[in-house]
């Protein structure tokens, strides 16, 4: 079964169970499904996601994960997911779309084994 992320909340599920939460968007598109359209400020767009292996990225930090869209999943035309985790100069305004979870969340993710993810409301 896959994860779940959802939009509205930040909230990141597995099997029903809350596995932790973050956040997606900044400003006015921060968790808001409405703006998913929206290109750096609005939140992942619903759909199906393949996780990526971990690796550093030199802006996003170590265990960044690459977020590819699942056949049928409509983009917007917006690229670069990632699954990453905050910035510790400006808590909270991480994220142009990407999914913000703190290490925690992250390892748990990969180390499941499960590496699709289903973005929801």
């Amino acid at each position: 079964m896959p994860w779940i992320y959802r939009q509205s909340t930040g909230r990141i599920e597995r099997d029903g169970t809350l596995a932790g939460v973050g956040y997606s968007g900044c400003g006015q598109g921060r968790n808001n499904p409405s703006r998913q359209n929206e290109a750096m400020s609005g939140p992942i767009p619903r759909g199906t996601w393949s996780i990526g292996a971990p690796f550093t990225h030199p802006h996003a930090g170590p265990y960044t994960m690459r977020l590819t869209p699942v056949p049928g999943t409509v983009t917007y035309n917006r690229t670069g997911f990632m699954i990453h985790g905050d910035s510790a100069a400006h808590p909270g305004e991480a994220s142009h779309g990407c999914v913000i979870v703190n290490i925690v969340t992250r390892r748990r993710i990969w180390e499941s084994g499960d590496h699709t993810i289903a973005v929801s409301l």
